[in-house]
């Protein structure tokens, strides 16, 4: 009985539980439905289009779409299409939330795409670049010792180590990083195949020492060979005989029976053998392969930078056999920095000085020299008036003379003494070569009559008041008034402006000059494309329209004269401020 009234307890508890449970069940409820861009980043080259689409919104979604440059990327219902060259934010809205896509479209005249931007080479291999531009390309080596690249584009490892190939054109350029990797053959020559105990052909001396390794010696050049490890006493007669004449001469007898003497005449292998003969009449013949090289040397003169960017040259021979013996003598270790492998060495300076030493391989001998200079590179005029000269200084060079190069002449020349002469308004480079050391200077030549601009611009910012309501009296400017009177210091350029009179808003000048044709880019720009005298225009309608008027143009609220070497005039400040970039909505040239 009393287990019978356990058991309904026990089941009366369990329903309970059951029903407890069954009342705390959580309840789920419907996840927020989250909404993106299907792109949030798209570069588009000009004239073409894609579509952007808010995902997971309902197919009759109302959404709103604008594009922060109409000039330069235009936008309905999604579609997008590239006009100009620029940047743009293309912005959806919807349930009151915005979602962002930044579109790109590259200046083709400004751009260079190469097949790849990083190659791993071997020794002695080779790896054509395609390049892809709408002007020539020149190419460069940051270091030929380790590869080089012809005109073509065709770039070459040649020794190990890592370096650059600079594809250029006047104005736009790409870098391909190049690792060169050892080559197999570039190991010492393993000779415990080469027994000391052996009866065999080996090569002789000078001092008459048999050389136990294999036999490798350059063309043109005499060469004993001798049978070691016999009792000559005990040989009756011997002959010897080349396999093929035209690599190696046959040998000589000489006064010993077990010496004869040849020349080697051109690269690559035969054998060489003797007969012998022995008193007791048994006749054995002895061979040894021998290897003729052809050695050839990269440069018997180093200039080396103890500091700085792609300090390692290297001494490299060509011609050689996997067997070749490079030996390296009197290297002043106080001086350079020294590692040998096989058939090279790689050197960089570590003290200013001048030296020699020697290689020595397969029986040639070079004496080579080197230079080692701690250059200092001197400053040049940031912003070069047209026709006026700026000289690059370089201490620390001694006796060497390193060679000037413009990459686009029409802007800047240079001449051998490192005198660089305004052109063209523009900007450019000009590239130092010391050995295969090299840097670079960047030139920017205001056109004419900008740098009083300029000048007389930066002297109003630092010595008048911003003020917007007295902008056109003197003492007194806003953004726009600014350049306007900056402009007005040579000849009245005002007047390329759009008035004599009066200073356009920043808006409207933008429209004066887009009219013009004068708004050169649509959207940011890095300054290494901006010339001096250049106006930088502001707008955006979501970030900074605290600051703009509705209705102008792209919400043009700002406009700045850059000044070149980075810098801008305007109020507050004279570097370009990175952190309004995004807002920059074009840039406009008023003086080629």
């Amino acid at each position: 009985m009393r287990r019978q009234q356990l058991r309904k307890i026990s089941k009366s508890v369990m329903a309970l539980l059951l029903a407890t449970t069954m009342m705390v069940a959580p309840i789920h409820t419907k996840a927020e439905t989250k909404y993106k861009l299907s792109k949030t980043n798209i570069t588009l080259s000009k004239g073409k289009t894609n579509k952007l689409t808010l995902k997971n919104a309902p197919a009759k979604a109302k959404i709103s779409w604008r594009t922060s440059n109409k000039f330069a990327v235009s936008v309905s219902n999604g579609k997008i299409k590239a006009l100009k060259y620029g940047t743009a934010t293309i912005t959806a809205t919807y349930k009151k939330n915005k979602y962002y896509c930044k579109v790109t479209v590259p200046d083709g005249t400004r751009t260079i795409t190469a097949d790849t931007y990083s190659l791993d080479l071997a020794e002695n291999q080779e790896h054509a670049l395609k390049v892809t531009a709408t002007k020539k390309v020149s190419f460069h080596s940051e270091n030929e010792h380790i590869a080089t690249v012809n005109e073509n584009g065709v770039v070459r490892g040649e020794n190990p180590g890592t370096t650059k190939i600079v594809m250029k054109t006047t104005t736009a350029y790409v870098v391909c990083n190049v690792t060169v990797r050892a080559s197999e053959n570039n190991i010492n020559a393993p000779d415990s195949s080469v027994s000391r105990r052996k009866v065999a052909v080996r090569r002789l001396t000078a001092k008459n020492n048999a050389r136990f390794e294999r036999i490798t010696w350059a063309k043109n050049k005499k060469i004993r060979f001798k049978i070691a490890n016999v009792d000559e006493s005990q040989i009756k007669k011997c002959s010897w005989k080349t396999e093929d004449k035209t690599k190696v001469s046959k040998p000589v007898k000489t006064k010993s029976k077990v010496v004869a003497e040849a020349k080697t005449l051109k690269k690559g292998n035969t054998k060489v053998s003797a007969t012998v003969k022995y008193k007791n009449g048994k006749v054995v013949t002895y061979t040894s392969k021998v290897y003729v090289t052809d050695p050839q040397i990269n440069t018997k003169h180093l200039i080396l930078s103890s500091t700085g960017y792609n300090k390692d040259q290297y001494i490299s021979f060509k011609g050689l056999s996997k067997y070749s013996k490079v030996q390296w003598v009197g290297v002043n270790e106080e001086k350079l920095y020294f590692t040998p492998y096989h058939s090279e060495a790689k050197f960089h300076g570590k003290t200013a000085g001048k030296g020699e030493f020697k290689v020595q391989v397969d029986g040639k001998t070079y004496k080579v020299t080197y230079q080692v200079f701690t250059p200092t590179w001197g400053k040049i005029t940031s912003v070069l008036a047209k026709d006026k000269t700026t000289q690059i200084k370089i201490g620390g060079l001694g006796d060497i003379k390193p060679e000037f190069v413009s990459r686009n002449t029409k802007v800047a020349t240079v001449d051998e003494d490192g005198v660089i002469t305004g052109k063209k308004g523009g900007v450019t480079y000009v590239d130092i070569k010391i050995g295969s050391y090299r840097y670079s200077y960047r030139v920017e030549v205001a056109a004419k009559g900008i740098k009083t601009i300029i000048n007389r611009a930066n002297y109003i910012v630092n010595n008048w008041k911003y003020n917007q309501g007295k902008r056109m009296k003197k003492g007194y400017y806003d953004c726009s008034s600014l350049v306007w009177k900056g402009y007005k210091a040579y000849h009245n350029y005002n007047t390329r402006l759009g008035s004599s009179n009066y200073a356009l808003t920043a808006a409207g000048l933008f429209d004066y000059l887009n009219e013009k044709g004068q708004i050169k880019y649509y959207g940011y720009l890095a300054y290494n494309y901006m010339n001096p005298g250049d106006l930088i225009f502001y707008g955006d309608y979501d970030s900074a329209v605290q600051y703009s008027t509705p209705g102008r143009t792209l919400d043009i609220y700002h406009v700045s004269m850059y000044a070149g070497n980075g810098m801008v005039v305007e109020k507050g400040g004279q570097t370009i401020n990175y952190n309004n970039i995004d807002h920059i909505v074009g840039i406009g040239r008023v003086v080629n």
